[in-house]
């Protein structure tokens, strides 16, 4: 319950400007896929 009530409070004074947002870190993506060679893939 309290836990939740943190969440709200914190998420009002996100809305309100007074608090900034938490900066996320940016999630690495490859696109060299159609570079890269394709190896075999092995069954088990």
């Amino acid at each position: 319950m309290i836990a939740k009530l943190h969440n709200t409070l914190h998420d009002l004074l996100v809305a309100l400007g007074l608090l900034d947002r938490p900066k996320l870190q940016p999630v690495p993506v490859r696109d060299d896929d159609q570079r890269r060679p394709q190896a075999p893939r092995r069954r088990r």
